[in-house]
């Protein structure tokens, strides 16, 4: 009895829908359906914008920007001639790092995203109608670039490296296994030392100039702070 009562209740909700909530419904559904999965090497944008080939960039300038670990412990850099790669190379790697990971407890970082949209037309076509449909994403990678990095508590510096190894035998180019005090490669022979950071605010307080020593002494007494914010 309850069950038709249920039914019946369902048809009556059915039947009353506008056109307006069918449209709502069906703009989200595809909102739903166009979301990237994580496991996804592909952009956060699903329009594909035909893109031209380009060039991978050479660092002339001696650009450091990629070059270093910065959020795990070990990772696995670039040193040969800047490659193009695709997302299917790096999801391949990424499964085979995966595989020594969980197991150790490890974590993975990925530095890479594959945002150039690749279009490929049939072999013996006539010239002109566009540039083909689209095939799939890839990445310009220059030299010293870091590709992959990873950390854990059990994680041993050799299973890291057995894992990174066999990932590169799946990736075009030469690449290497640097540790946070490796140094910083800018080219093919090239390497830079790491910098250390300046504390200013330390040095500052040292040796303080006028202006930021009013400013510390208005800070620190309470005469100061009884007109403070008016």
């Amino acid at each position: 009895m309850f069950a038709l009562r249920g039914l019946g209740l369902a048809r009556t909700s059915a039947l009353s829908l506008t056109s307006t909530t069918s449209t709502t419904l069906l703009t989200s559904t595809t909102q739903l359906t166009a979301k990237r999965y994580g496991h996804e090497y592909a952009p956060r944008f699903k329009e594909v914008r035909k893109a031209q080939k380009g060039r991978v960039p050479v660092r002339t300038g001696g650009s450091t920007k990629g070059n270093t670990v910065v959020f795990g412990t070990y990772g696995l850099r670039l040193k040969s001639e800047g490659v193009r790669l695709k997302a299917i190379q790096l999801k391949e790697a990424d499964n085979i790092i995966m595989k020594y990971m969980r197991p150790n407890g490890g974590k993975l970082w990925r530095r890479l995203s594959t945002a150039v949209a690749v279009c490929i037309k049939g072999n013996e076509t006539r010239m002109g109608k566009g540039k083909g449909p689209f095939d799939h994403w890839m990445a310009r990678v220059p030299t010293g670039k870091v590709l992959f990095e990873c950390s854990g508590e059990n994680l041993h510096e050799k299973i890291a490296r057995e894992a990174f190894r066999v990932a590169a035998d799946k990736l075009p180019g030469q690449y290497e296994f640097i540790t946070k005090e490796s140094p910083i490669r800018v080219g093919l022979d090239t390497f830079k030392a790491k910098e250390e950071k300046v504390n200013y605010f330390k040095e500052i307080k040292s040796n303080p100039t006028k202006e930021w020593a009013n400013k510390l002494k208005a800070q620190d007494e309470d005469m100061y702070k009884i007109y403070r914010g008016r």
